[in-house]
């Protein structure tokens, strides 16, 4: 009888586990409409300033515990995050690498965790706020050592101002 019990909590987790994966999977095809692709980088030897860490997520920025499963950016891999020409580069191992463009990052900042990984630490995650599409994410990344994590976050929030002080102004000086 213990046999038979044992079978039938099998085959009950089985289920269990199957109805998750479909779940998930019908998700990301869902948010596959709503979210483009993001793009790919064509030279990835020229990733620059190379950090390595975990890439742990991207969510939607006003809802931290909406994880984006389309086109694989909400798969946690390894990653060396860095610099190529056409913005921040995050090279996956195991994923879907991508690239940020440098016109569609609106900041970086720290963390102390995001769904998929909780560190408890102020300054844990980087993470990158940016656009794709229409709408703005949230992709976190925990890098090997804080040090390079923090250097890193410098470098991008100095190609953010880069980049602002570039915009044209329409010649209001600035007032609305």
């Amino acid at each position: 009888m213990k046999w038979i019990a044992t079978i039938v909590l099998i085959l009950a987790l089985l289920l269990l586990w199957r109805m998750m994966f479909m779940g998930y999977r019908g998700r990301a095809l869902r948010q596959k409409k709503e979210f483009p692709r993001p793009l790919g980088s064509r030279d990835w030897k020229g990733l620059r300033d190379a950090v390595d860490g975990v890439y742990v997520s991207t969510t939607d920025a006003e809802n931290a515990l909406d994880r984006i499963a389309a086109h694989g950016l909400g798969t946690r891999s390894a990653v060396s995050m860095g610099f190529v020409a056409e913005g921040v580069g995050l090279l996956r191992q195991g994923a879907r690498s991508f690239v940020i463009p440098t016109a569609d990052i609106v900041g970086v900042g720290h963390g102390p965790g995001m769904v998929g990984k909780w560190m408890g630490r102020e300054k844990g995650l980087v993470v990158l706020r940016w656009k794709l599409g229409e709408r703005v994410v949230d992709t976190g990344i925990k890098p090997r050592h804080p040090a390079e994590g923090a250097r890193f976050a410098e470098q991008v929030e100095e190609l953010v101002r880069t980049k602002d002080q570039q915009k044209p102004t329409d010649g209001s000086g600035g007032a609305q």
